[in-house]
């Protein structure tokens, strides 16, 4: 593993900093096609069942899922350069009192005045000019090979009652990146506090995901029920050999089971669940699993000398600690199929948790051992 990779080994942290306080994020950066959409919509769904959300917000929510990730998948414009980072970036964050959805994808620079025109068009509008503005454009406007005539961003407006954010920040080959963010208040008695910087966080945090190599992010609750469809999407978005992509699924098991026993919980948390956090990151040799979660102060030294018991040892006094029935089977199950060290981290939160991660490489080629 390079010097580099091993300076962001650590990734849990930061982007635990960046997701806190929100009781759900999911981030997917990718290219985004069909399938990645209804694995994103069916963990979204899974969320939702969980929720106590008004039904109403959840409808207004999903709708605008949709036309954000059909808008990429319209609209996302990809050139033929392998080391151009062309992926699209979608977010889902769940806050106090607003749910926020953000999308990224790149546009030819040609297309960004018409675009600009509209949003701020559909900004200036108060909800009864939006209405009559969909009659106007649903009756006149004209339809192109990648969908209408602004419709979808007039209705987002509307269902959101909230104002575009926008950016579009240069590329290259005439490119540039297109983010956008919208608030949907859990309730129409909400005035939500328009945040100048979020773009600007928006691209601190997709620059991260991109030096990382992160594909993938869920932080929140988790549940054995949505684990189950945590595990289904994950398990569909590895693109690997069928041998390999056997043993991730087992490991990601393995590690979402592990924050259901183990993960410490927080005084008023709910019994059927706990904070947790699973990040996949890829690059050309490695699929790197992360899972974190809290974990008590006073647990942490004992949890770190069982974490190197077993890190330490080779396969054999593995299978002699497992049968013995020592301490720390989970992470002996992990150090077996993943067939590399482990790496981990405790990071203080406050005077009684700390945030607790475990980082697990799969080597791509070969099967060969990471140099740890």
């Amino acid at each position: 593993m390079s010097d580099n990779n091993i300076v962001l080994d650590n990734i849990a942290y930061p982007l635990y900093k960046h997701t806190k306080g929100g009781r759900l994020e999911y981030s997917y950066r990718g290219i985004v096609d069909s399938t990645i959409v209804e694995h994103i919509l069916a963990l979204a769904e899974a969320n939702f069942t969980d929720s106590k959300e008004q039904i109403l917000v959840r409808k207004r929510v999903y709708f605008i899922m949709v036309e954000c990730l059909q808008n990429i998948t319209r609209h996302q414009d990809v050139y033929d350069d392998p080391d151009f980072d062309q992926s699209a970036l979608f977010i889902l964050k769940r806050k106090e009192q607003s749910y926020s959805i953000t999308s990224a994808n790149l546009i030819y620079d040609q297309a960004i005045e018409p675009l600009r025109e509209k949003l701020e068009k559909v900004n200036s509008m108060d909800a009864d000019q939006l209405k009559e503005y969909a009659k106007q454009v649903l009756s006149n406007g004209t339809f192109s090979s990648k969908g209408g005539a602004g419709l979808g961003l007039i209705e987002m407006a509307r269902k959101s009652g909230s104002k575009f954010q926008y950016e579009f920040v240069p590329a290259k080959y005439g490119m540039s990146m297109f983010y956008l963010n919208l608030e949907i208040p859990m309730s129409k008695t909400i005035t939500l506090t328009h945040d100048q910087q979020r773009i600007d966080k928006i691209r601190q945090y997709r620059s991260l995901l991109q030096q990382c190599n992160v594909a993938l992010l869920y932080s929140g609750t988790l549940t054995q029920g949505n684990v189950k469809s945590l595990l289904s999407i994950l398990a569909k978005q590895i693109n690997t050999t069928k041998l390999l992509k056997s043993r991730v699924n087992n490991l990601m098991i393995e590690m979402l089971q592990n924050i259901l026993r183990f993960g410490d919980r927080r005084e008023g948390d709910s019994d059927n669940g706990c904070f947790g956090m699973f990040i996949v990151s890829e690059d050309r040799k490695f699929i790197k699993l992360t899972s974190a979660n809290l974990i008590k102060n006073s647990n942490i030294e004992y949890t770190r000398k069982i974490l190197d018991i077993v890190n330490n040892a080779d396969k054999d006094q593995r299978a002699g600690m497992y049968h013995d029935d020592s301490p720390g089977k989970g992470f002996i199950a992990i150090a077996n199929k993943s067939r590399n060290k482990y790496t981990y981290f405790f990071n203080i939160i406050d005077g009684d948790f700390s945030l607790y991660s475990l980082n697990v490489f799969l080597t791509k080629e070969n099967e060969q051992s990471v140099a740890m």
